[in-house]
């Protein structure tokens, strides 16, 4: 997603209101629009704030949780009418803020510079930090056990999962059939191992440009498999 280096986005399935748009133009600010939380992934630079209307979070606000933990930057939830019940919800969840409509831009200016002057004299925490994996155009977050391919999330088994953590966590080294075998809990002694040899395929059928030319994960006969790329370990 191509960004303004100073940007809002604003998850709702309605249209942006116009008075929002041309207001935070003044102030070198765009917005960015996305209908829908699913493959969310937030690359820097990160929005200014991320606003979310209600109703697409009213059965998961769980989500909430895992966005403010994921990133640093304020979570305002919108609707369509006050609603106290809701508000505290979703504050309780881990929402910054709570507004409804129509949103004054003033306002909403006001909150988030507020938000935002509360996290900078906030102590940094290393726990506000989570772990991120990064190789090719690839990224892993191993505490949510999620990885996003060119920003869209990878539907991934939990023994194609194992097998990729496994790679990531000993790139450009040559790992053995046993090894890999214990990561997705396999008797290596039993028939079941040609499993490996499934699971791998799949895995490459999701992560390599070319699964038949693969560029990614490489078989060493005799030996097992290597995974050829250099993997990059950062904190966001």
């Amino acid at each position: 997603m191509m960004t303004h280096p100073n940007y809002l986005l604003i998850v709702d399935k309605k249209p942006i209101d116009t008075k929002l748009i041309d207001y935070f133009k003044t102030f070198g600010f765009s917005i960015i629009q996305k209908t829908s939380l699913q493959h969310l992934c937030l690359n820097p630079p990160l929005p200014v704030a991320l606003l979310i209307h209600w109703s697409l979070i009213q059965k998961n606000d769980e989500v909430i949780n895992q966005l403010s933990h994921q990133y640093p930057t304020p979570i305002i939830i919108f609707n369509d009418s006050a609603n106290e019940e809701i508000c505290v919800q979703m504050l309780e969840a881990g929402a910054d803020d709570f507004m409804t409509e129509p949103m004054l831009p003033r306002e909403l200016h006001a909150r988030i510079n507020a938000i935002s002057r509360r996290v900078k004299h906030t102590p940094p925490s290393s726990e506000a930090k989570i772990e991120v994996l990064l190789f090719g155009n690839c990224r892993i977050y191993p505490s949510a056990r999620q990885c996003f391919k060119n920003h869209t999330e990878l539907s991934l088994s939990n023994k194609e999962y194992d097998l990729l953590l496994a790679f990531v966590r000993h790139p450009q080294q040559v790992l053995s059939r046993k090894f890999l075998l214990q990561m997705i809990n396999i008797d290596h002694s039993t028939r079941v191992a040609r499993q490996l040899d499934v699971q791998i395929s799949r895995l490459r059928q999701k992560i390599e440009t070319n699964a038949k030319q693969p560029k990614l994960i490489k078989t060493i006969r005799y030996e097992g498999y290597f995974f050829a790329t250099p993997v990059l370990s950062i904190k966001e």
